[in-house]
């Protein structure tokens, strides 16, 4: 089989799609078995290459995506317009050679090809239910184009029974036009070696037990609810927050809500901001960490979730959208919205030896259900069976 990938999430910060993008296609081209039976083409909007494009450099590709957010939003919009369409022109005259089985589209939505089947990724639909958490100029983009290119998908892939069912609700699909392949932590997570968490802590200055966050530093991730029950814990625990600095204004960083300081606040008056970091440092900062503390108010998966698990870091984080499909029994579950649950939750975990050692064990047994593999296996199913049917636009008919 001969898959056509749309490799621009890879050039781009390695976080959210870029990782999924990148584990993906690493673990079908290292099996021996699943390789045997596909070749990968990476195509990054100028290029065709046989092997994945590199990802950015991340201070050079935070500082252009800064100044790019300083233009007035429908600038960007127009320049995210133009560069989609000529996306599209220059796939079409890549899909015409006849040779791709399929083509596998990564980005917010399919892109205008009729030549080769297309498995189209829908993640989340948070640019719908949670709009008012994103980028204006993001949503406008979004409208434009997501309805209007849904009819050029063959089949839809998301990564959660959540997400399978939200998209079989919104779009009116039937059960074989939509599959569920769930993600897996990469391999470079796992428990690190004392003296690299040791080094690490040295890096950023924690001397002492920490709570982490990990994610882009977005309104949906609710950093701001974080921080209000980091503010009443009553058991004094620093906090990091680990990830790019992404979009919306940080005032939940300024001083803490009136009447409502506890005492990690007074001890902890302000959260330790790593930025984003390598996946080796991730692994310590995780494998040193109290806790995750994750109480997103909306994910299609989750993957910091399994990533700590993997490192032997106990969870906290939220009951709601995949999250608690994503994480079993191996978390500690709370609502997002409801600080004094969340505060309760890590007091819990910082002050129960018993409790850790058990979410411990429970995320380690949990992650060894999640592996690459299976995930590259299960996906390769979905663009066989796909291919098989041929260009026959299934979602067409039932787009209005």
């Amino acid at each position: 089989m001969e898959i056509l990938v749309d490799a621009v999430p890879l050039t781009g910060l390695q976080t959210g799609i870029g990782r999924y993008v990148r584990n993906l296609y690493r673990a079908l081209e290292q099996s021996p078995e699943l390789s045997a039976r596909c070749r990968i083409h990476y195509f990054d909007g100028r290029v065709l290459r046989r092997h994945p494009p590199a990802a950015a450099n991340p201070a050079r590709w935070t500082a252009l995506t800064d100044a790019l957010w300083k233009l007035p939003d429908p600038a960007v919009v127009t320049l995210r317009a133009m560069h989609w369409l000529n996306y599209e022109r220059r796939l079409r005259r890549v899909c015409r050679s006849g040779r791709y089985d399929i083509y596998h589209e990564t980005s917010f939505f399919p892109a205008a090809q009729t030549t080769v089947p297309t498995v189209f990724n829908i993640f989340d639909f948070s640019l719908e239910r949670y709009a008012h958490t994103h980028p204006r100029e993001r949503v406008w983009f979004h409208r434009l184009f997501f309805r209007r290119r849904l009819a050029y998908a063959d089949h839809i892939l998301t990564l959660s029974r959540f997400v399978l069912e939200e998209v079989r609700s919104r779009l009116a699909l039937t059960e074989d036009q939509v599959s569920a392949v769930p993600l897996a932590p990469d391999p470079v997570f796992r428990p690190v070696p004392p003296q690299e968490v040791d080094r690490v802590r040295r890096r950023f200055g924690l001397d002492g037990p920490y709570l982490l966050f990990v994610g882009s530093l977005e309104p949906r991730k609710n950093l701001r609810g974080v921080l209000k029950a980091w503010r009443r814990m009553e058991r004094p625990t620093a906090l990091v927050l680990t990830g790019w600095q992404a979009w919306g204004d940080k005032k939940w960083l300024q001083a803490p809500e009136n009447g409502s300081q506890g005492s990690a606040d007074r001890n902890h008056p302000h959260p330790v901001l790593t930025g984003y970091v390598d996946d080796a440092t991730l692994a310590a900062l995780y494998t040193g960490a109290t806790a995750l503390v994750y109480p997103s108010l909306y994910e299609g998966f989750g993957l910091p979730i399994v990533e700590a698990m993997a490192c032997g870091c106990p969870v906290v984080c939220s009951r709601t959208s995949s999250m608690p499909e994503v994480a079993g029994d191996a978390a500690l579950l709370v609502d997002p919205r409801n600080a004094d649950e969340l505060a309760a939750a890590l007091d819990r975990v910082v002050g129960d030896e018993a409790v850790r050692r058990e979410l411990v064990q429970r995320g380690l047994e949990r992650a060894c259900h999640f592996t690459w593999k299976k995930t590259a296996q299960a996906t390769l199913h979905v663009f066989r069976r796909t291919a098989e049917r041929g260009p026959c636009r299934l979602l067409s008919s039932r787009i209005s």
